[in-house]
């Protein structure tokens, strides 16, 4: 008779908290939300919100408010491990103080790495932070990244470390439905999905899709928050603010809804890890446009399963989008190829089954 597991009593940090506007929270919103329906796992999670949604001022309070919640559970025995989810600059600064309360009381912690600045911005430390998160990570029971690209950010500067790190790429639950086919008389439909500023390559996408102007075959959702009403501003001034939707923020329930409308998604980042828009996308079977960047390129695979442009430059953006408008085998083709890849290496079960084993490993459970 096998002897049932103890139950693991995990606490994860995160920004925002439930429903948080960025890929973070998303992700700890799925997982949470797995881990409740497969109880079978013997993990018991709650979210641990380090910052909050409204203000900088506001996020110290909710700051010190979290850390007196970690230390009165800690202190009553209710914690065996702390997921720490960590990016850069105020995440890195919170997450190190984290860290440091952990290992005084004795609590083994996980640090998940998703900041697609990281390496930068640990380059740029001075000589006592840079210190503090070399003792972040050494001191950590596991590390987790998304990709070679975040292995190399670890192991570049903490080589001593590979036995401490996995390669965990972000997952999704699979689409209820594909993406809708669309008939010749409908316009072919281009999503964004993320935070709408340039880091993201927002004023790219739209100098691209002013350059399609001529085309009357497609229409685009711009789909976040951030600088809204100055890229309306600039659909506007090459003429296309008539072809482009600005719905805000959308939650899962509503990014799914789109995704099923949706044709081609456009993500010309500067800077990222791997973005949780093009795994959505891909459970979707949604051809994708997306930069080199990050642990992008590893899940991508130009003309197999999506399309790479080079990062900040207008034409090839707009010479990719005009192939897939003029291409509709094409398009399915990718998205089709991109559907099976979600369900053999991004689905989220087998996703929690192995982040519950590294969870087992750290606690000792």
């Amino acid at each position: 008779m096998r002897t049932p597991q103890k139950t693991i009593r995990l606490v994860v940090a995160t920004p925002l908290g439930a429903h948080g506007r960025g890929g973070i929270d998303r992700l700890t919103d799925l997982i949470i939300d797995e881990l409740d329906k497969r109880g079978e796992l013997g993990i018991k999670a709650e979210r641990l919100v380090t910052r909050g949604q409204k203000s900088i001022c506001w996020g110290m309070v909710v700051f010190a408010q979290a850390l007196v919640q970690f230390c009165v559970a800690a202190g009553r025995g209710k914690v065996d491990l702390i997921h720490i989810q960590l990016a850069w600059r105020g995440s890195a600064y919170r997450k190190i103080i984290i860290a440091a309360i952990a290992r005084y009381l004795g609590i083994p912690y996980v640090v998940h790495l998703h900041a697609g600045q990281f390496d930068r911005f640990w380059a740029s430390c001075g000589t006592y932070l840079r210190r503090r998160i070399n003792q972040l990570f050494a001191d950590s029971a596991a590390i987790i990244v998304l990709g070679d690209y975040g292995a190399r950010v670890i192991l570049d500067r903490l080589p001593t470390l590979r036995n401490k790190l996995t390669i965990l790429p972000n997952a999704t639950n699979s689409a209820s439905q594909p993406s809708q086919c669309r008939s010749n008389s409908e316009p072919t439909r281009i999503t964004f999905l993320g935070r709408i500023d340039p880091e993201k390559g927002v004023p790219q996408l739209i100098g691209a899709l002013g350059k399609l102007a001529c085309r009357a075959d497609w229409a685009a959702t711009i789909a976040g928050s951030g600088e809204v009403q100055q890229t309306r501003d600039q659909a506007q001034r090459l003429g296309i603010s008539d072809r482009i939707d600005f719905p805000g923020w959308l939650g899962p329930s509503k990014t799914a809804a789109l995704l099923q409308q949706t044709d081609i998604l456009a993500l010309p980042s500067f800077v990222e890890t791997l973005p949780m828009a093009i795994i959505e996308a891909f459970a979707h079977g949604v051809a994708v446009v997306a930069t080199p960047v990050g642990a992008i390129p590893e899940v991508i695979a130009h003309e197999r399963n999506g399309l790479l442009v080079p990062v900040g430059q207008v034409e090839p953006l707009a010479s990719a989008l005009n192939l897939l408008l003029e291409d509709g085998a094409l398009r399915r083709r990718l998205g089709d190829a991109a559907r099976r890849d979600h369900e053999e290496r991004y689905e989220v079960n087998s996703y929690i089954t192995r982040l519950v084993g590294i969870w087992r490993e750290a606690a000792r459970c």
